[in-house]
């Protein structure tokens, strides 16, 4: 049996595996455990799997949602507490719509990281998930430090 040139080329592509990895208020996504890639940057290489990429653009949309639900329920919570420091009487109201808007915001962030972990074990799509914790050691002077990501 005769392979063909686009056969062959397809075998012999290095795999590129994507890695993403939770942090407190985002992600880190590394590509082969080693690069560090920004969200762009990440977006480019799932653009070969179509599945992915469209997985990957609703979750940043979801990110945006996130982003603006959370300023402006910071701005909202902040508009009553600068009232009462320049001696105003205070809406409360908002400061609960505020803090509805920044839980709200929570959620809708753990959504996005699910759905960016979705599109990226889409993209790897060996059958294997991908790795959540990543620990890592550092020796300095006399002391040690253990930081695991998630």
């Amino acid at each position: 049996m005769i392979a063909t040139a686009h056969q062959v080329a397809a075998q012999k592509k290095p795999v590129q595996k994507i890695a993403m990895y939770k942090t407190f208020g985002g992600v880190v996504y590394e590509l082969n455990d080693s690069v560090q890639l920004s969200t762009r940057q990440t977006m480019m290489l799932l653009y070969t799997n179509q599945p992915a990429y469209g997985e990957f653009k609703k979750a940043r949309r979801m990110s945006t949602v996130s982003s603006l639900m959370g300023f402006t329920g910071a701005a909202m919570a902040a508009i009553p507490v600068a009232t009462l420091a320049f001696g105003e009487r205070s809406d409360w109201g908002l400061a609960g719509g505020g803090a509805a808007l920044i839980l709200g915001s929570i959620f809708v962030n753990r959504a996005f990281k699910a759905r960016a972990l979705y599109a990226i074990d889409l993209y790897n799509s060996q059958g294997e998930k991908t790795s959540r914790i990543k620990p890592e050691f550092f020796f300095y002077g006399t002391g040690a430090k253990l930081v695991i990501r998630f």
